[in-house]
């Protein structure tokens, strides 16, 4: 039997340990075999350093503890719902990024113009989709912004506006 806390950690950094396996064995193909063989080792770990990279930065965006409320991502849209506050966005629609603490937990907000904003926490279940979310936003830093989750800090900051962010022209009668 595997202690729960090491079951979640392996799971957390599922991409990465599946990337190490895949370079490794790629590796020992390319050394010890020959002909076609040898080749599919070197794609295999090409394959396995590019599930090394998305599988540190998936981890790194993945959070251990429970939060409230569930998030969903299917075909472009986000959904939230929670005990108090829930909602829908289209990532399309999402015009700003922001990571503050709402209400003592730290949370995303998803800014649209024209509408409220969407208040996710970060460690809602199902929140791992929202990397896939903010992956399809052209010109996101993601890089960045995983730095910005891993601080401490009680103070909001801005991850990605677009340029057109807080012009509600488009959404007047």
């Amino acid at each position: 039997m595997i202690r729960q806390e090491a079951k979640e950690t392996l799971w957390r950094w599922r991409e990465l340990g599946i990337g190490i396996l895949f370079s490794f064995l790629g590796l020992f193909w390319f050394i010890q075999s020959f002909g076609l063989l040898k080749w599919m080792g070197g794609g295999f770990v090409v394959l396995g350093l590019m599930l090394i990279f998305i599988g540190q930065q998936r981890g790194r965006f993945r959070h251990s503890e429970k939060g409230v409320g569930v998030v969903g991502f299917v075909e472009g849209q986000i959904t939230y719902f929670g005990p108090i506050e829930g909602g829908a966005i289209a990532v399309s629609d999402i015009t700003g990024v922001t990571l503050i603490t709402h209400e003592g937990i730290k949370c995303w907000r998803l800014d649209q113009n024209g509408q409220d904003a969407l208040i996710i926490p970060v460690s809602a279940r199902g929140a791992e989709h929202l990397f896939d979310a903010f992956a399809e936003i052209t010109g996101f830093p993601l890089e960045p912004m995983l730095r910005q989750l891993a601080q401490k800090a009680t103070q909001s900051s801005i991850i990605w506006r677009r340029d057109d962010y807080g012009h509600d022209q488009k959404y007047l009668h």
